[in-house]
Protein backbone atom coordinates (compact mmCIF):
# COMPACT_ATOMS: atom_id res chain seq x y z
CA UNK A 1 0.00 0.00 0.00
CA UNK A 2 2.60 2.50 0.58
CA UNK A 3 4.56 1.93 -2.57
CA UNK A 4 1.50 2.70 -4.21
CA UNK A 5 0.45 5.41 -2.44
CA UNK A 6 4.66 6.58 -2.64
CA UNK A 7 4.08 6.26 -6.66
CA UNK A 8 0.90 8.24 -6.77
CA UNK A 9 1.89 11.14 -5.13
CA UNK A 10 4.90 11.33 -7.10
CA UNK A 11 3.01 11.41 -10.21
CA UNK A 12 0.43 14.45 -8.45
CA UNK A 13 3.77 16.58 -7.75
CA UNK A 14 5.00 16.14 -11.28
CA UNK A 15 9.00 15.84 -11.70
CA UNK A 16 9.73 17.96 -8.29
CA UNK A 17 12.19 16.08 -6.01
CA UNK A 18 10.48 14.32 -3.27
CA UNK A 19 11.59 13.99 0.26
CA UNK A 20 12.28 11.10 1.39
CA UNK A 21 10.40 8.61 3.46
CA UNK A 22 13.19 7.96 5.84
CA UNK A 23 14.20 11.76 5.98
CA UNK A 24 12.72 13.77 8.87
CA UNK A 25 12.28 17.61 9.21
CA UNK A 26 13.94 19.63 11.61
CA UNK A 27 11.76 20.08 14.48
CA UNK A 28 10.34 23.40 14.30
CA UNK A 29 9.81 23.90 17.49
CA UNK A 30 9.33 21.50 21.03
CA UNK A 31 6.26 19.79 21.51
CA UNK A 32 3.04 21.32 22.43
CA UNK A 33 3.27 19.11 25.68
CA UNK A 34 5.56 16.62 27.55
CA UNK A 35 4.29 13.60 25.57
CA UNK A 36 1.74 11.17 27.84
CA UNK A 37 4.97 8.00 26.86
CA UNK A 38 3.85 4.54 27.21
CA UNK A 39 6.77 2.45 28.28
CA UNK A 40 6.73 0.31 24.48
CA UNK A 41 6.41 3.86 22.74
CA UNK A 42 9.14 5.70 24.51
CA UNK A 43 11.69 4.30 26.73
CA UNK A 44 14.32 1.85 25.90
CA UNK A 45 13.31 -2.07 26.41
CA UNK A 46 15.50 -2.75 29.59
CA UNK A 47 14.09 0.40 32.04
CA UNK A 48 11.24 -0.21 33.21
CA UNK A 49 8.67 2.92 33.46
CA UNK A 50 5.64 3.67 35.35
CA UNK A 51 2.35 4.03 33.99
CA UNK A 52 1.85 7.05 31.88
CA UNK A 53 0.24 10.13 33.59
CA UNK A 54 -1.15 12.95 31.65
CA UNK A 55 0.72 16.25 32.02
CA UNK A 56 0.66 19.95 30.84
CA UNK A 57 4.58 20.98 30.71
CA UNK A 58 4.84 24.45 31.63
CA UNK A 59 8.55 24.79 31.56
CA UNK A 60 10.41 24.01 27.88
CA UNK A 61 10.31 20.27 27.43
CA UNK A 62 13.36 18.22 26.94
CA UNK A 63 14.00 16.49 23.06
CA UNK A 64 12.16 13.02 23.14
CA UNK A 65 14.47 10.29 23.34
CA UNK A 66 12.75 7.98 20.92
CA UNK A 67 13.52 8.87 16.99
CA UNK A 68 10.86 8.01 15.90
CA UNK A 69 9.16 10.99 17.66
CA UNK A 70 12.63 13.38 17.66
CA UNK A 71 13.00 14.20 13.94
CA UNK A 72 16.25 13.63 12.19
CA UNK A 73 18.10 16.35 10.06
CA UNK A 74 16.58 17.55 7.28
CA UNK A 75 17.49 18.04 3.97
CA UNK A 76 19.40 21.65 2.70
CA UNK A 77 16.34 22.17 0.47
CA UNK A 78 14.85 22.02 3.32
CA UNK A 79 17.06 24.17 5.30
CA UNK A 80 17.19 26.33 2.68
CA UNK A 81 12.97 26.93 3.34
CA UNK A 82 13.45 27.45 6.82
CA UNK A 83 15.85 30.24 6.58
CA UNK A 84 13.61 32.30 4.14
CA UNK A 85 10.59 31.47 6.59
CA UNK A 86 13.00 32.73 9.90
CA UNK A 87 14.24 36.34 7.76
CA UNK A 88 10.78 36.75 7.02
CA UNK A 89 9.64 37.12 10.92
CA UNK A 90 5.90 35.59 9.78
CA UNK A 91 3.35 36.31 13.14
CA UNK A 92 0.36 33.78 12.65
CA UNK A 93 -2.92 34.94 13.42
CA UNK A 94 -4.07 34.01 17.09
CA UNK A 95 -7.88 34.15 17.18
CA UNK A 96 -9.56 36.24 19.74
CA UNK A 97 -12.30 32.87 20.20
CA UNK A 98 -10.77 29.98 20.96
CA UNK A 99 -11.54 28.59 17.88
CA UNK A 100 -9.64 25.03 18.48
CA UNK A 101 -10.81 24.32 21.36
CA UNK A 102 -14.82 24.98 20.67
CA UNK A 103 -14.43 22.96 17.04
CA UNK A 104 -12.78 20.17 18.86
CA UNK A 105 -15.65 20.22 21.60
CA UNK A 106 -18.20 20.30 18.54
CA UNK A 107 -16.84 17.44 16.54
CA UNK A 108 -16.56 15.40 19.84
CA UNK A 109 -19.62 15.67 20.41
CA UNK A 110 -19.77 18.16 23.27
CA UNK A 111 -18.84 15.29 25.99
CA UNK A 112 -21.00 16.86 29.22
CA UNK A 113 -21.66 13.33 30.57
CA UNK A 114 -18.93 9.99 30.44
CA UNK A 115 -17.43 7.89 32.07
CA UNK A 116 -14.14 7.55 34.72
CA UNK A 117 -12.20 11.16 33.42
CA UNK A 118 -8.44 9.35 33.71
CA UNK A 119 -9.04 6.19 32.57
CA UNK A 120 -10.26 6.91 28.91
CA UNK A 121 -7.87 10.22 28.64
CA UNK A 122 -4.65 7.68 29.48
CA UNK A 123 -6.55 4.51 27.21
CA UNK A 124 -6.05 7.05 24.28
CA UNK A 125 -3.02 8.51 24.61
CA UNK A 126 -1.31 5.52 25.43
CA UNK A 127 -2.96 4.27 22.21
CA UNK A 128 -1.80 7.40 20.41
CA UNK A 129 2.02 7.62 21.24
CA UNK A 130 1.95 3.87 20.60
CA UNK A 131 0.89 4.43 16.89
CA UNK A 132 3.76 7.46 16.92
CA UNK A 133 6.47 4.95 18.11
CA UNK A 134 5.63 2.48 15.24
CA UNK A 135 6.33 2.23 11.51
CA UNK A 136 3.11 3.60 10.69
CA UNK A 137 3.02 0.64 7.71
CA UNK A 138 0.31 -1.67 9.40
CA UNK A 139 -1.50 0.24 11.95
CA UNK A 140 -2.53 3.42 9.73
CA UNK A 141 -5.82 1.54 8.06
CA UNK A 142 -5.62 4.21 4.73
CA UNK A 143 -7.64 3.15 1.65
CA UNK A 144 -5.93 1.65 -1.42
CA UNK A 145 -5.77 4.83 -4.41
CA UNK A 146 -7.77 3.71 -7.13
CA UNK A 147 -5.61 2.33 -10.32
CA UNK A 148 -6.84 4.46 -12.36
CA UNK A 149 -5.35 7.46 -10.76
CA UNK A 150 -2.06 7.08 -10.71
CA UNK A 151 -2.56 6.36 -14.89
CA UNK A 152 -4.22 9.34 -15.07
CA UNK A 153 -1.89 11.70 -13.32
CA UNK A 154 1.29 9.65 -15.82
CA UNK A 155 -0.69 10.15 -18.61
CA UNK A 156 -1.19 14.31 -17.63
CA UNK A 157 2.25 14.13 -17.41
CA UNK A 158 2.54 13.45 -20.93
CA UNK A 159 2.90 16.24 -24.15
CA UNK A 160 0.99 14.00 -26.59
CA UNK A 161 -1.64 12.53 -25.04
CA UNK A 162 -5.37 13.64 -26.22
CA UNK A 163 -8.47 14.42 -24.85
CA UNK A 164 -10.08 11.89 -26.06
CA UNK A 165 -7.30 9.79 -24.24
CA UNK A 166 -7.49 11.08 -21.12
CA UNK A 167 -11.44 10.92 -21.18
CA UNK A 168 -10.91 7.03 -21.99
CA UNK A 169 -9.29 6.74 -18.66
CA UNK A 170 -11.08 9.04 -16.47
CA UNK A 171 -14.99 7.04 -18.11
CA UNK A 172 -12.90 3.62 -16.24
CA UNK A 173 -13.73 5.18 -12.59
CA UNK A 174 -17.76 6.67 -12.93
CA UNK A 175 -16.63 9.04 -9.03
CA UNK A 176 -13.82 10.27 -11.29
CA UNK A 177 -16.58 10.89 -14.04
CA UNK A 178 -19.04 12.66 -11.76
CA UNK A 179 -16.40 15.15 -10.02
CA UNK A 180 -15.38 15.83 -13.81
CA UNK A 181 -18.73 16.63 -14.78
CA UNK A 182 -19.92 18.07 -11.99
CA UNK A 183 -17.10 20.99 -11.20
CA UNK A 184 -17.49 22.33 -15.18
CA UNK A 185 -21.09 22.60 -14.78
CA UNK A 186 -20.56 24.49 -11.75
CA UNK A 187 -20.87 28.66 -11.21
CA UNK A 188 -17.41 29.07 -12.24
CA UNK A 189 -17.52 27.52 -15.73
CA UNK A 190 -21.34 28.76 -16.20
CA UNK A 191 -21.68 27.01 -19.24
CA UNK A 192 -24.84 28.05 -21.42
CA UNK A 193 -25.87 24.69 -21.94
CA UNK A 194 -24.90 21.68 -19.66
CA UNK A 195 -22.06 19.57 -20.21
CA UNK A 196 -22.73 15.71 -20.35
CA UNK A 197 -19.59 15.16 -22.91
CA UNK A 198 -16.53 14.26 -20.85
CA UNK A 199 -14.22 14.87 -23.46
CA UNK A 200 -15.31 18.67 -23.88
CA UNK A 201 -15.59 18.57 -19.59
CA UNK A 202 -11.82 17.09 -20.01
CA UNK A 203 -10.95 20.00 -22.51
CA UNK A 204 -12.38 22.59 -19.94
CA UNK A 205 -11.09 21.88 -16.95
CA UNK A 206 -7.70 21.81 -18.75
CA UNK A 207 -4.22 19.89 -17.18
CA UNK A 208 -4.37 21.94 -13.70
CA UNK A 209 -8.48 21.70 -12.83
CA UNK A 210 -7.93 18.01 -13.51
CA UNK A 211 -5.19 17.76 -10.97
CA UNK A 212 -7.40 19.16 -8.28
CA UNK A 213 -10.38 17.23 -9.00
CA UNK A 214 -8.40 13.74 -8.69
CA UNK A 215 -6.70 15.06 -5.54
CA UNK A 216 -10.26 15.71 -4.66
CA UNK A 217 -11.02 12.53 -5.16
CA UNK A 218 -8.06 10.88 -4.26
CA UNK A 219 -8.14 11.77 -0.52
CA UNK A 220 -11.62 12.38 0.12
CA UNK A 221 -12.10 8.55 0.94
CA UNK A 222 -9.19 9.10 2.86
CA UNK A 223 -10.25 11.38 5.30
CA UNK A 224 -13.88 10.26 5.36
CA UNK A 225 -14.04 6.93 6.62
CA UNK A 226 -16.86 5.61 8.97
CA UNK A 227 -16.02 3.29 11.45
CA UNK A 228 -16.78 3.67 15.10
CA UNK A 229 -19.24 5.90 17.08
CA UNK A 230 -16.52 8.72 17.29
CA UNK A 231 -15.70 9.10 13.39
CA UNK A 232 -19.07 8.68 12.70
CA UNK A 233 -19.75 11.57 14.36
CA UNK A 234 -16.88 13.27 13.55
CA UNK A 235 -15.80 12.37 10.16
CA UNK A 236 -18.22 14.48 8.05
CA UNK A 237 -17.03 17.37 9.97
CA UNK A 238 -13.56 16.74 9.38
CA UNK A 239 -14.08 16.38 5.61
CA UNK A 240 -15.99 19.68 5.13
CA UNK A 241 -13.08 21.31 7.22
CA UNK A 242 -10.59 19.67 5.25
CA UNK A 243 -12.21 21.05 1.88
CA UNK A 244 -12.72 24.56 2.77
CA UNK A 245 -9.36 24.42 4.22
CA UNK A 246 -7.88 23.45 0.91
CA UNK A 247 -9.18 26.44 -0.77
CA UNK A 248 -8.71 28.58 1.76
CA UNK A 249 -4.98 27.49 0.94
CA UNK A 250 -5.46 27.90 -2.52
CA UNK A 251 -7.03 31.08 -2.02
CA UNK A 252 -4.51 32.58 -0.46
CA UNK A 253 -1.26 31.25 -1.63
CA UNK A 254 0.92 34.18 -2.38
CA UNK A 255 4.26 33.84 -4.17
CA UNK A 256 4.07 29.99 -4.09
CA UNK A 257 2.41 26.62 -5.99
CA UNK A 258 -1.47 27.33 -5.34
CA UNK A 259 -1.70 23.62 -6.16
CA UNK A 260 0.73 22.63 -3.59
CA UNK A 261 -0.77 24.62 -1.08
CA UNK A 262 -4.14 23.00 -1.95
CA UNK A 263 -3.11 19.51 -1.21
CA UNK A 264 -0.99 20.43 1.82
CA UNK A 265 -5.03 22.04 2.77
CA UNK A 266 -6.35 18.48 2.34
CA UNK A 267 -3.57 16.87 3.99
CA UNK A 268 -3.90 18.74 7.03
CA UNK A 269 -6.40 16.15 8.64
CA UNK A 270 -5.02 12.99 7.41
CA UNK A 271 -3.93 12.12 11.34
CA UNK A 272 -6.65 13.81 12.74
CA UNK A 273 -8.90 11.36 11.37
CA UNK A 274 -6.51 8.37 12.15
CA UNK A 275 -6.70 9.30 15.91
CA UNK A 276 -10.32 9.55 16.05
CA UNK A 277 -10.42 5.46 14.61
CA UNK A 278 -7.86 4.72 17.35
CA UNK A 279 -10.55 6.42 19.65
CA UNK A 280 -12.89 4.15 18.20
CA UNK A 281 -10.66 0.79 19.00
CA UNK A 282 -9.70 2.04 22.63
CA UNK A 283 -13.25 4.12 24.13
CA UNK A 284 -16.00 1.52 24.34
CA UNK A 285 -18.37 4.82 25.17
CA UNK A 286 -19.19 7.21 22.37
CA UNK A 287 -18.20 9.87 24.41
CA UNK A 288 -16.09 10.79 27.84
CA UNK A 289 -15.63 13.48 30.00
CA UNK A 290 -11.66 15.10 29.11
CA UNK A 291 -9.71 17.41 30.78
CA UNK A 292 -8.55 20.82 29.70
CA UNK A 293 -5.02 19.06 28.55
CA UNK A 294 -6.68 16.73 26.46
CA UNK A 295 -7.49 18.71 23.59
CA UNK A 296 -4.07 20.11 22.75
CA UNK A 297 -2.18 17.04 23.27
CA UNK A 298 -4.08 15.03 21.26
CA UNK A 299 -4.55 17.94 18.19
CA UNK A 300 -0.84 17.23 18.44
CA UNK A 301 -0.37 14.24 17.93
CA UNK A 302 -3.19 14.23 14.88
CA UNK A 303 -0.77 17.18 13.23
CA UNK A 304 2.21 14.92 14.10
CA UNK A 305 0.85 11.82 11.88
CA UNK A 306 0.10 13.90 8.99
CA UNK A 307 3.26 14.95 8.67
CA UNK A 308 4.88 11.32 9.15
CA UNK A 309 2.13 9.82 6.88
CA UNK A 310 3.34 12.85 4.56
CA UNK A 311 6.92 11.46 5.05
CA UNK A 312 5.74 7.81 3.97
CA UNK A 313 4.11 9.33 0.79
CA UNK A 314 7.10 11.23 0.05
CA UNK A 315 5.69 14.70 -0.13
CA UNK A 316 8.34 17.30 -1.09
CA UNK A 317 9.78 18.63 1.71
CA UNK A 318 8.80 21.79 1.92
CA UNK A 319 5.01 20.53 2.50
CA UNK A 320 6.32 18.10 4.90
CA UNK A 321 7.81 21.15 6.98
CA UNK A 322 4.63 23.13 6.52
CA UNK A 323 2.61 20.25 8.02
CA UNK A 324 5.30 19.72 10.87
CA UNK A 325 4.94 23.33 11.70
CA UNK A 326 1.34 22.54 12.97
CA UNK A 327 2.23 20.50 15.49
CA UNK A 328 2.93 23.26 17.93
CA UNK A 329 5.36 24.01 20.98
CA UNK A 330 6.21 26.73 23.36
CA UNK A 331 8.97 28.05 21.29
CA UNK A 332 8.02 30.79 18.63
CA UNK A 333 8.49 28.97 15.17
CA UNK A 334 10.20 30.58 12.42
CA UNK A 335 6.99 30.03 10.20
CA UNK A 336 7.52 28.96 6.40
CA UNK A 337 5.50 30.60 3.97
CA UNK A 338 3.22 27.51 3.34
CA UNK A 339 3.23 26.44 7.12
CA UNK A 340 2.29 29.98 7.99
CA UNK A 341 -0.31 30.13 5.01
CA UNK A 342 -1.55 26.70 6.27
CA UNK A 343 -2.27 27.83 10.37
CA UNK A 344 -4.30 30.89 8.95
CA UNK A 345 -6.09 28.82 6.23
CA UNK A 346 -6.73 25.78 9.01
CA UNK A 347 -8.25 28.35 11.80
CA UNK A 348 -10.12 30.11 9.04
CA UNK A 349 -11.80 26.81 7.74
CA UNK A 350 -12.99 26.05 11.46
CA UNK A 351 -14.15 29.67 12.01
CA UNK A 352 -16.05 29.24 8.67
CA UNK A 353 -17.80 25.88 9.59
CA UNK A 354 -18.57 26.57 13.18
CA UNK A 355 -20.35 29.66 12.08
CA UNK A 356 -22.05 27.49 9.27
CA UNK A 357 -23.55 25.50 12.18
CA UNK A 358 -24.80 28.10 14.67
CA UNK A 359 -21.73 27.72 17.13
CA UNK A 360 -20.17 30.73 16.57
CA UNK A 361 -22.06 34.16 15.52
CA UNK A 362 -21.12 35.62 11.69
CA UNK A 363 -21.74 39.16 13.57
CA UNK A 364 -18.98 38.75 16.33
CA UNK A 365 -16.53 41.55 15.38
CA UNK A 366 -13.98 39.34 17.17
CA UNK A 367 -13.70 36.54 14.54
CA UNK A 368 -11.93 39.15 12.54
CA UNK A 369 -9.73 40.43 14.95
CA UNK A 370 -6.06 40.38 13.52
CA UNK A 371 -7.00 39.19 9.90
CA UNK A 372 -5.96 41.00 6.72
CA UNK A 373 -7.83 42.12 4.64
CA UNK A 374 -7.94 39.58 2.18
CA UNK A 375 -8.16 36.85 4.83
CA UNK A 376 -11.50 38.58 6.17
CA UNK A 377 -12.45 38.16 2.77
CA UNK A 378 -12.12 34.82 2.54
CA UNK A 379 -13.84 33.74 6.13
CA UNK A 380 -16.25 35.89 5.18
CA UNK A 381 -17.11 34.27 1.52
CA UNK A 382 -15.56 31.10 1.54
CA UNK A 383 -18.71 29.00 1.10
CA UNK A 384 -19.12 31.21 -2.37
CA UNK A 385 -14.99 30.09 -3.31
CA UNK A 386 -14.66 27.96 -6.36
CA UNK A 387 -12.50 25.13 -5.50
CA UNK A 388 -11.16 24.40 -8.90
CA UNK A 389 -10.78 28.31 -10.24
CA UNK A 390 -7.36 27.65 -11.38
CA UNK A 391 -7.07 31.21 -13.01
CA UNK A 392 -5.54 32.90 -10.13
CA UNK A 393 -7.29 34.62 -7.41
CA UNK A 394 -7.37 38.40 -7.47
CA UNK A 395 -7.26 40.22 -4.41
CA UNK A 396 -10.93 41.25 -3.57
CA UNK A 397 -11.42 45.11 -4.81
CA UNK A 398 -12.67 45.90 -0.83
CA UNK A 399 -9.39 44.33 0.47
CA UNK A 400 -7.33 46.22 -2.25
CA UNK A 401 -8.72 49.28 -1.25
CA UNK A 402 -8.12 48.95 2.25
CA UNK A 403 -4.71 47.74 1.53
CA UNK A 404 -3.85 50.48 -0.29
CA UNK A 405 -5.65 53.06 2.48
CA UNK A 406 -3.24 51.62 5.09
CA UNK A 407 -0.19 51.71 3.23
CA UNK A 408 -1.37 55.57 2.34
CA UNK A 409 -2.00 55.66 5.98
CA UNK A 410 1.62 54.95 7.05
Amino acid sequence: MANTLSKFFNRLFGAEQAAPASAQPVPASAPLVEPVTSPKAVAPAATAQPEPVIVIQKTEPAPAPNSTLAPAPAPASEAATSTTASTAKLITWKPALPVESLFFDWIMGYPGEGSSLIDNEQLAMQALYKLLASDLNDAVIVPRVPSVIPQLLNSLRSKTISTGELSGQIVKDVVLVGEVINTVNSALYNPADRINSLEKAVMILGEEGLRLVISKVAFRPIINLNAGKFTRRAAPHIWAQSEKCAVACHTLARDMDPFHAFLTGLMKNVGLIIAFRLLDQVCVQGKFKYSPAFQPIFASVAATLSYRVAQRWEFPAHVILALQQQTGGSKAIEWSPLGHLLHTADLIAKTRLLVNHAQLNSADKKLRVGLSPDEIHCLDHLNEIQLYDTTGVQQHPEAEAQTQAGSVGQ
